[in-house]
Formats: structure tokens, C-alpha cells, sequence
């Protein structure tokens, strides 16, 4: 890197703070003794770089994993839709509100917003997409792709070795 290794906020996170993060992606309820045999490090060196990652900004949360097709939420489906740009801001407020989106990503390409969406079943899918999200202001497209099966789920992308 041309900035020898920095990045905004801190150091780019090195091979023991992956271990580290692996671990925890792993599984986040994993003590710090466990994390610190894994990286090979100090209980208090665990501890301090899980502290200085979460600081930095690299760890931003703990979640649970859940299996949703057993939550009662069988049916998941990316929805791209097209819209005007002025209204990007009062949609990105609305959006966000939905309970049924999981993910929502402002995208460059043949759409402009991309949402990741899990609902009970075809007819709760068709009330989101027909009566709610064609009706925000601007859209002008939608389009719809219904997952068959998820096969890679992964909460951490880690770096090549």
C-alpha cells in the first residue's frame, strides 16, 4: 500500500487480528482464552486487539445467525429496481424501514438500488414489491430474482492467504 500498511482510522488489520476476527465470525461468543490460544497470543494481547479492532472500526457488532426459512421467513429474493435520482435520499429513509429487507446496497449498473429481502411466502413478496416498493417515489422498474438455494453465506469475507 502506498501509505505503508495505514489505513483511515488506524493500520490495516495483520494476520494474528484474522485469526482473531476469524474466530469470532466463527463463533462470537468464543471466550478471549480460546481466541488468544487460536492466535497464539496473550489473553491481554487477544483482548487489546479485539479492543483496538472494534475502535478502528473493522468490528462493528456481534449478530446471531439464524436459520429464517425456520423464523417463518421461507422465501428470499434480491429486488433491483430503477428510479430517478432526486429521490434516492426520501427512498434510502423508507427502505431502511421495511422490516423485510435485509440488505440494501446503492448500486452503478442497469439498477440503482439492490435489496436483499426475506418474507413468509410469494404473497407477502408480491404485497412488497407491487404495493410497496413500485409505489416509492421515482421508481420506475423493478425486477425480481427469487433464491433457490443459498450456498455460500459467509458473516466475515477474509483475505487470500
Amino acid at each position: 500500500m502506498a501509505n505503508g500498511g495505514q489505513r483511515r482510522g488506524g493500520r490495516l488489520p495483520d494476520s494474528t487480528d484474522h485469526t482473531i476476527i476469524g474466530a469470532l465470525a466463527d463463533d462470537a461468543r468464543t471466550g478471549i482464552t480460546e481466541i488468544a490460544s487460536v492466535a497464539n497470543v496473550s489473553r491481554a494481547t487477544a483482548y487489546n486487539r479485539i479492543k483496538r479492532l472494534t475502535d478502528d472500526g473493522v468490528i462493528r457488532g456481534y449478530s446471531v445467525v439464524t436459520d429464517h426459512g425456520k423464523m417463518g421467513m421461507g422465501v428470499t429474493a434480491l429486488v433491483l429496481i430503477s428510479g430517478s435520482q432526486p429521490d434516492w435520499r426520501a427512498n434510502r429513509e423508507i427502505i431502511s424501514a421495511y422490516p423485510e429487507v435485509e440488505y440494501a446496497w446503492y448500486v452503478v449498473g442497469s439498477a440503482d438500488i439492490v435489496l436483499l429481502v426475506r418474507v413468509a411466502d410469494t404473497h407477502q413478496l408480491r404485497d412488497l414489491i407491487l404495493t410497496r416498493l413500485q409505489a416509492l417515489p421515482g421508481v420506475t422498474a423493478t425486477q425480481t430474482l427469487t433464491v433457490i438455494d443459498e450456498v455460500v453465506h459467509r458473516p466475515v469475507v477474509r483475505p487470500p492467504d
